[in-house]
This record gives C-alpha cells, structure tokens and sequence, in this order.
C-alpha cells in the first residue's frame, strides 16, 4: 500500500520531509514570477497551517485505508468549527492542489496526496461606493491636527486609487518617474510583477502636483531623498497597511467603512455604469482572466433589474 515508503521512517522524518518539499514549492512560485507577493503568503500560510495539522496528528501513522481523505476531512472540519467560510476553505484546497501537482512532477511518495473535494461559494462582490459618496471622501475639510504634507498626500492618494482603479500595492509602488503629467498615464506593477499602464483623471494630476510641492519641501527640511511617490514624513516607502489604514480613517470621517479595494470596486462599477466596455475595464484593473472582471457585470445587471421593476408597469 502507500505506506511502503515510510514503513520503518518514524514521522517526525516524514514530515520533514514533507517540510522540504513544501518550501522547495514555495520557493519555487516566488521565483516563478508568476504570482504576487501576496498570493505567495497565502499559500504559505494555509500550507504551513495543515503542516502543522498533520505533525499534531502524527501523519502518516494510520494513513492507509483511506487515512489520508479522513485526515483531510478532519482538518475541513477545524475549519469549519472555527467558523471559517467556504471562500477560505476553497482557497486552502486550490493551494494545496496547486502543491500536490508539485508534488507529482518531484515524484514525491503517495502518502503526501490527498483526495480534494469540490467546495462551492459564491463570489460575492465586496460593497462599493456611490458617486456621491466618493465625492464626500475626496473632499476633506483641512484640519489642524493633520500637515499640509500628510493632507495633500493623503488626498492624492485616494484620488490616484478611484480615478485609475489601482490595487493598494500597486500605489505604495508607484515611483516618481512613472508618473507622466503630459499624458496623463500612470505605470504600475501588478501582480507576476507585471507592468501596465493606466490612465488618470485631472482631479488626480491637480492632487499629485500639490502634494510633490509639499513633498519636496518635506523632503528638503530632512536632506533625503525617495525614488517612492507616496512617503511618510521619514522619507519611507509607505506599506500596504499604512495605505489601508488612510483610507479607513477618510472613510470614517464621513460615516463609512472604506477599503482600498472598496475604491478599486468603485471604479470598475462606475465605469461599466456609463457604458465602458468590459475588455477594457478587464486590462485597467490588470485581470489576467475576463471571468474576473465580469462579476462586475452582475452588479450593474442586478441595478438594472432594480430600476426595471420600480420603474415598468408590468414588471
């Protein structure tokens, strides 16, 4: 049976093993190129989770006559007492399918493959903004608590997210020189460290020469220098938490809860509201597949039939 090749290994040995495949793996993916940083913490997490799952249970003692699908099982069921929802669970298990086809093409022992079951979800879109509502956000009242520097950075910030549906990021990436005035184009780099460059709007470049005055004269006090656009008063390349963290706050200051990828929702709708094509909107937002960017059309699809009803004698 398949546990002929650790019959007279103790486990500690085959999990081990099973660690140095698992990091050969994630090595792999980081160099690959294909895959975000962010994509690459998550494998790494759900895997290192069930890793751990599988030492506590002494793996792979017992996992013959279909040890391997109960242990799985198991594992589907903590995650599930820890109320964690199907969205979650189908990504663990597209990583770990995603690591047993790694697994295969090592020739690594059977033991390590398990039989993964098919979790349905619903892709449900994250909440998104009206005009109005964004208009509120990109309009803060100055305050004295806050800088002109932190202020002006701050708006620029989040007129750059709505106006070119960029990924949070994308924006703490942006580097000084990819922003061309003249054109009014920014260049990012997305996820697979891919390149794209996208438009933005005027109220962005009105924003975006404010703040480089401000920048600059921020930058000067301090006698450094940053290839970084958006910096903190240090100089420093701001991090996606901190960019999470602004958005949140200008959100608050008006009632909502708002996120980066809130602005980024926003934009697509919008755009698709006023007639944009879907091609189109799939290339700005850097989806390599349109079935990622079509869920956007549910959304508008589900106005319309709002409207329809309210508004059709006969609906």
């Amino acid at each position: 049976m398949v546990l002929t090749a650790f019959n007279n290994r103790p486990t500690l040995n085959a999990m081990r093993e099973y660690g140095e495949y698992l990091r050969d793996f994630l090595e792999n993916m980081h160099k690959g190129g294909r895959y975000s940083e962010n994509t690459v913490d998550a494998y790494r997490r759900d895997l290192s989770r069930f890793a751990e799952f599988l030492k506590e249970q002494r793996f792979p003692e017992g996992a013959s006559g279909g040890g391997n699908k109960i242990l799985l099982r198991l594992y589907l069921g903590s995650m599930r007492d820890k109320n964690i929802g199907n969205r979650s669970i189908a990504r663990f298990l597209s990583s770990l399918a995603s690591f047993q086809k790694f697994l295969i093409d090592k020739r690594a022992p059977d033991i390590f493959q398990f039989e993964i079951p098919k979790i349905k979800y619903s892709r449900k879109v994250a909440p998104f903004l009206s005009p109005g509502q964004v208009d509120e956000i990109l309009a803060p009242k100055p305050s004295q608590k806050i800088s002109p520097f932190r202020m002006h950075r701050d708006l620029a910030m989040l007129e750059f997210l709505y106006s070119s549906g960029i990924r949070r990021a994308e924006l703490a990436g942006i580097t000084l020189d990819a922003v061309d005035f003249e054109r009014k184009l920014v260049t990012v780099i997305g996820k697979g460290d891919k390149q794209r460059t996208v438009p933005l709007g005027d109220p962005a470049l009105e924003s975006c020469r404010h703040y480089l005055n401000v920048r600059n004269e921020k930058l000067a006090e301090r006698n450094i220098d940053s290839d970084y656009l958006f910096i903190n008063s240090e100089g420093e390349r701001l991090t996606v938490r901190t960019v999470n963290r602004i958005v949140r706050a200008y959100g608050l200051k008006v009632g909502l809860r708002v996120t980066p990828h809130m602005l980024r929702h926003s934009f697509a709708t919008h755009m698709l509201d006023n007639g944009a094509d879907i091609r189109a909107i799939q290339e700005l937002l850097g989806h390599e597949a349109l079935s990622t960017t079509q869920i956007y059309t549910h959304v508008t699809a589900g106005r319309l039939k709002k409207a329809y009803k309210k508004a059709h004698p006969r609906a």
